[in-house]
């Protein structure tokens, strides 16, 4: 029973990770990381990853790890800034005040460039350039800073613009000491005398740079007729980043001889102004309906979307009191006509049997919700009460598309999904509905902005319970995007282990843990549950054993192998406490419970792997001599099972007597 429900668990890990990822803009990903782009790896395990027209730093904490993390900019990327910068007002001030000053402030809203400014500025006053991103500001010391060299810190989130003066002064000193220059980019941070006002680039003077940069062309523009495509008015109100996304996407179209017209077409920036435009048309209300179904089961089959929409359609008409528009057409010929929007297509499936599937194209993932929540203001009640009672419905894919669904809609309005959505789910007594929000949250926390939101709704749900919250929380730091701060997540983890010994709770927290291990992150994980196991708090030990019978095997399969990641002494103490719990009376994990059937089924894996596995033996060996040294009750246990093994020979006559020994004659 607990076998299958593991398996069923990395499965539903499965489809979360692929959902995320396109949600990201990802087919595929090195490892768990959500981001892609150029990397530049960082000191400290961070990766700076280039962004179009801005740059980023994508950190990934680890228990211990550094507070302060530095990536330099690499020539390419220097080269790239040179090629397409556009020299604003701005840019000339901060320039002038870093000749004088160690620290000034660029104040701009992300996406407008402020990051490329900030980069060209200190390129004329320092000798290099650099991402740094600061965990705690005051745990700087001269040794992270390079002599003469400049820094871009993102100073976008609470902390930095609760204590703005503390934070400048204590950086700018550390500045002066080795001849820096530090610039602070940030939305609102108000220092008086530090500040430069970020004057964005025109748009369309960002693409027309951006293009010519790429092609290696300075007469690009009007060597393929751009001006004659109206684009500075297709770009009026666009972001610097957007034009730099164009021009990308117009350079690629040129080298491709592709239509230039057509290029521009089919660029994501316009995906808005299309769907407007399609959106305006005679559709119908089950056509809307189709399009927010899409929206949300996208990638299911195509009859899964259609019931949906008609279910959504009904809805609406019996909460209105409004009949369907008139359509003569039955539901398989209407169909047709909802497919016909270029950015919705049905494929077929990618194994026999699997029917056709309703795709939509990839800029449009995580967009069309959005879009359709913001021009149908009146569908909205009737979209929430919907997306609930799907979420209630038994197919695990489709709940996982509600629940992202949620997340996605939480960047139209985070107050709104928390009252709607999150404040139920996280204080239901289903398991079920603690799910959704938390894999709503996992959702949300990707969207640039709305990161520490989510921490801070966690933070409170983890600290202040109840225990419905508790376990909500204890579900959602298993997100995969939470591990971009792992010692925090295992801290939590090790708070509600302490103050419960609830099973289900403890589940909860094993099966998170088991959700973010990964090649990157094993190592503090294991060190984690050897520290639960050998500690007093019984939460503790009962969420390690539930997190063993997880991560256990000990050969490859879907999860990293524990023996190529965890220190002999860990996974000794590990093993060793976890299997004393099968003796107690526990009914869920004592004697006859599953847990202690599949804990001793992987240890009589590990056993059997003696011969091709030298290197679990130390391991092996060092249960037996705990064991040995333990309390008589342990030792005949222990014995029971030699002798099992001997008789179905999972282990040679040597062998059993070697551990024999190992056993009695420590």
């Amino acid at each position: 029973m607990l076998a299958r429900r593991v398996h069923e668990e990395e499965r539903n890990l499965w489809l979360r990770l692929n959902i995320l990822r396109r949600l990201a803009g990802l087919e595929t990903t090195a490892g768990r990381d959500a981001f892609g782009g150029p990397v530049n790896h960082a000191r400290g395990n961070g990766h700076a990853y280039g962004a179009g027209r801005d740059f980023f730093l994508n950190h990934f904490a680890s228990d211990g790890g550094p507070h302060v993390q530095s990536a330099p900019m690499t020539a390419e990327q220097l080269g790239r800034l040179k090629g397409c910068l556009v020299t604003t007002r701005s840019q000339t001030r901060l320039t002038a005040m870093l000749a004088t000053e160690p620290l000034v402030v660029l104040r701009g809203l992300p996406g407008m460039g402020r990051v490329t400014t900030a980069m060209a500025a200190l390129q004329d006053v320092t000798e290099s350039c650099h991402w740094i991103m600061l965990r705690d500001p005051f745990r700087l010391t001269t040794e992270d800073l390079k002599k003469r060299a400049g820094y871009v810190v993102n100073a976008d989130v609470p902390e930095w613009t609760s204590r703005p003066e503390e934070f400048a002064e204590f950086l700018a000193s550390m500045a002066l000491r080795k001849d820096c220059r530090i610039v602070l980019v940030s939305a609102d941070f108000d220092l008086p005398h530090r500040v430069v006002d970020h004057d964005p680039p025109a748009a369309v003077e960002v693409c027309r740079a951006t293009v010519a940069y790429l092609l290696r062309d300075p007469d690009a523009w009007e060597r393929h007729g751009l001006d004659a495509l109206d684009i500075g008015q297709l770009l009026s109100g666009r972001r610097p980043r957007e034009a730099a996304l164009l021009a990308e996407g117009l350079a690629d179209g040129v080298r491709r001889g592709l239509p230039v017209q057509d290029v521009l077409d089919a660029q994501p920036v316009f995906t808005r102004t299309r769907f407007r435009e399609h959106l305006n048309k005679d559709l119908t209300r089950s056509g809307h309906c189709f399009l927010i179904s899409s929206a949300v089961l996208h990638g299911l089959p195509e009859p899964a979307v259609s019931s949906a929409a008609l279910e959504l359609a009904r809805l609406i008409a019996d909460g209105t009191g409004v009949e369907e528009e008139p359509d003569d057409g039955p539901v398989w010929e209407r169909l047709r006509s909802w497919l016909g929007y270029s950015d919705i297509s049905a494929v077929e499936g990618d194994r026999p049997g699997e029917g056709r599937r309703v795709r939509l194209r990839e800029d449009l993932v995580s967009l069309l919700l959005p879009m359709l929540w913001e021009e149908l203001p009146g569908v909205r009640p009737h979209l929430y009460v919907w997306l609930r009672r799907l979420g209630d419905g038994p197919d695990e894919h489709v709940r996982i598309k509600v629940a992202h669904a949620v997340g996605l809609l939480a960047t139209c309005d985070f107050d709104l999904v928390q009252r709607e959505f999150l404040d139920g789910w996280s204080r239901d007594r289903k398991p079920a509905r603690k799910q959704l929000a938390a894999w709503a949250l996992e959702a949300a926390a990707g969207a640039p902005g709305l990161s520490g939101r989510v921490d801070r709704l966690l933070r409170e749900w983890a600290e202040y319970g109840p225990y419905e919250r508790l376990a909500t929380a204890a579900i959602a730091y298993g997100s995969p995007t939470r591990v971009r701060d792992l010692g925090d997540a295992l801290d939590t983890f090790e708070r509600i282990t302490r103050v419960t010994r609830r099973y289900w709770l403890c589940d909860a927290v094993a099966r998170s843990v088991a959700d973010i291990y990964a090649p990157d992150t094993a190592r503090p994980v294991v060190g984690a549950l050897a520290r639960w196991a050998r500690g007093e708090a019984a939460g503790g030990r009962l969420a390690a054993a539930l997190a063993l019978v997880r991560l256990g095997g000990p050969r490859p399969g879907a999860r990293p192998v524990l023996l190529d990641h965890g220190d002999d002494e860990d996974l000794i103490a590990l093993w060793s406490r976890s299997l004393e719990l099968t003796l107690s009376s526990d009914r869920m994990a004592g004697r006859g419970s599953s847990l202690s059937g599949r804990l001793w089924e992987l240890f009589t894996a590990w056993v059997g792997a003696w011969e091709e596995c030298p290197s679990l033996r130390p391991v092996v060996a060092g249960v037996l001599l705990s064991a040995g040294q333990g309390e008589v009750r342990l030792r005949r246990t222990y014995q029971l099972y030699l002798l099992l093994w001997r008789r179905t020979a999972t282990v040679s006559g040597e062998l059993f007597d070697h551990l024999n020994r190992i056993l009695k004659d420590w």
